[in-house]
């Protein structure tokens, strides 16, 4: 597991938004644009998983893509190994409404036991604000991070996601809502293809990283699912939006 990992839009509104039959996003919402494009992606492995991974990652690839610009990640792991993939892609310490939106088609559902995907922001209090979501294997649901004893715990909502269940060479939209009140976090709803569910779990969600305040950051991550493997999947239309 892990928690870690610029155009600047400001906006504010005086009331969230109602998440019913779906996950609304504000006309005003700021958005990242698609981050897919983004030539500031890093990755390393994630000390926290067992094991080992090395990854790479190429952009553009033509085919598959939704839009002729899809971006490839690619890992290669031992003993159940995962690849954080992160990327800094904004600067605003005062938003606290997020929506993780993505496209992700896997060439290997097998291989893959958890993909997670989170969002990070250091508040003017110097905090950093952790929305840590992830469809995971291993308990067969989509988990949520709770900060207990000054660290980051997975907890169940409950809803059924294994990715190893996903159909391979096919493209899935994902999307995550969550919020902040001061240091704690809600998670709102998660969509897998259409597929709605509301939630109102969360929270703790800060932790004292010594970041700079205002980063807001993101998370890609794959953990192997064997004791050996590879795993490559694609991403389009990776976008933030927040308000």
């Amino acid at each position: 597991m892990k928690i870690f990992g610029y155009a600047v839009l400001m906006f504010s509104i005086a009331a969230a938004p109602v998440f019913a039959a779906s996950i609304d996003i504000p006309k005003g919402a700021a958005n990242s644009g698609d981050l897919t494009e983004s030539s500031h992606w890093m990755w390393s492995h994630d000390a926290k998983t067992p094991g080992h991974a090395v990854a790479s990652s190429h952009y553009p690839v033509g085919s598959p893509s939704l839009d002729g610009h899809a971006r490839e990640f690619s890992m290669s792991y031992s003993n159940k190994g995962g690849e954080r993939f992160s990327l800094t892609f904004a600067h605003n310490a005062e938003v606290t409404h997020f929506v993780y939106d993505t496209y992700v088609y896997l060439a290997n559902a097998s291989q893959l036991a958890n993909l997670e995907m989170d969002m990070n922001q250091v508040i003017s209090n110097g905090r950093t604000v952790i929305y840590a979501f992830q469809c995971s294997g291993n308990s067969g649901h989509w988990e949520y991070s709770v900060i207990e004893h000054n660290s980051p715990h997975w907890k169940s909502t409950g809803v059924v996601c294994n990715p190893k269940s996903w159909a391979s060479d096919k493209w899935h939209h994902i999307q995550i809502a969550s919020h902040r009140d001061g240091e704690d976090v809600t998670y709102d709803g998660v969509s897998f293809d259409g597929d709605y569910h509301p939630l109102h779990d969360g929270g703790a969600g800060s932790l004292d990283l010594h970041w700079s305040a205002g980063d807001l950051n993101l998370n890609f991550q794959l953990d192997g699912a064997d004791s050996r493997g590879d795993v490559k999947i694609y991403q389009d239309k990776l976008t933030i939006f927040y308000w």
